[in-house]
């Protein structure tokens, strides 16, 4: 994807806005989105204007007084709660989770400890291992440095704990590939790595409208994993929906799903909840997304697509839910 950049306009047009773009690595993502989105509202006959979001110039945007907002930010200030507080405390009626779910849901680490800490989810989160503090990693012997990573296992995944898209993730096979995984996960100072168990076997997701399921897609990319360049920039990668690997298991993981999503509270608006299976199709719970892709590539409108909703009648129902 190319690099965009966006003037806002000082004169608001219409009432219904979609925040995109932003200061995160998912930056191009969003542009895309929020593109999509806004046509598709168009089309549906909502004036919508759009607005390239830029957490120095809040005071700014509450002043052109927006009457509904359609969050399409990725990662950053867009999804870890700080959007949703600004408009939560300025009583602006806007799309998906509220602050407090968000910023539980960006932080991978916090997510699974909880899906996989409460009696009522009956799905495991694999096993996984967090590591802060990297300066000190760093000073110790190579030798020695992540020899507690290997107890989860060959091959695993090492990916920063509160980013998307598959941004800074690794796919890692042996103790000499760690030391670049870490540095690629390392997107901020403070950022936690997780290190998880590679369930190798299929990639699934499910989409989520007000906490009920609208089905399952399986990805099969022809990368080892459904990493940045299968998501957005190749069209080799293949989505099934439904999953091909039987009803029963569809609607199974879709009750799963729905359990994630009440344990977690991110009941509002559209959310895509991620999952992988081992090939005996046990699955294990990977992640939320609250703010999931609306590109040409994302999964949420084509599952929302097979269960007879066209993207343009999405975003409106979306747009609808927002309060």
């Amino acid at each position: 994807m190319n690099s965009t950049y966006c003037d806002n306009d000082s004169i608001r047009h219409h009432d219904c806005v979609v925040l995109y773009g932003g200061e995160s690595e998912e930056r191009e993502v969003s542009l895309h989105s929020g593109e999509n989105v806004a046509q598709a509202l168009r089309k549906a006959g909502i004036e919508t204007d759009l607005y390239d979001w830029n957490p120095a110039k809040m005071r700014e945007f509450l002043a052109l007084g927006y009457k509904k907002v359609f969050i399409a930010l990725h990662g950053g200030t867009g999804e870890n709660g700080m959007v949703q507080a600004m408009l939560e405390m300025a009583a602006i009626p806007f799309t998906g989770v509220r602050m407090r779910t968000a910023a539980i849901c960006i932080d991978k680490l916090a997510s699974k400890t909880i899906v996989s800490g409460l009696t009522n989810v009956n799905v495991p989160a694999g096993k996984s291992l967090a590591v802060s503090q990297l300066d000190d990693r760093w000073n110790m012997p190579e030798n020695d440095r992540w020899r507690d990573v290997e107890a989860i296992g060959y091959p695993l995944i090492v990916k920063p704990s509160r980013n998307g898209s598959s941004v800074g993730v690794s796919w890692v096979e042996r103790y000499e590939e760690i030391d670049d995984a870490v540095r690629a996960a390392a997107i901020a100072p403070d950022e936690i790595i997780l290190f998880e168990q590679c369930i190798c076997g299929h990639e699934l997701t499910v989409a989520m409208l007000n906490g009920k399921a609208l089905g399952v897609c399986r990805i099969i990319p022809k990368t080892k994993f459904y990493d940045y360049e299968a998501k957005y920039n190749r069209d080799d990668t293949q989505y099934l929906t439904p999953s091909g690997l039987g009803a029963d298991f569809d609607g199974d993981l879709c009750k799963k799903a729905e359990e994630v999503a009440r344990a977690l509270d991110c009941c509002d608006g559209v959310v895509r909840i991620d999952f992988l299976a081992n090939d005996n199709l046990d699955p294990y719970f990977l992640e939320v997304n609250t703010v999931p892709g609306m590109t040409s590539h994302s999964l949420v409108p084509k599952i929302a697509n097979q269960a007879g909703i066209e993207f343009h009648q999405l975003c409106k129902m979306i747009v609808d839910m927002a309060k």
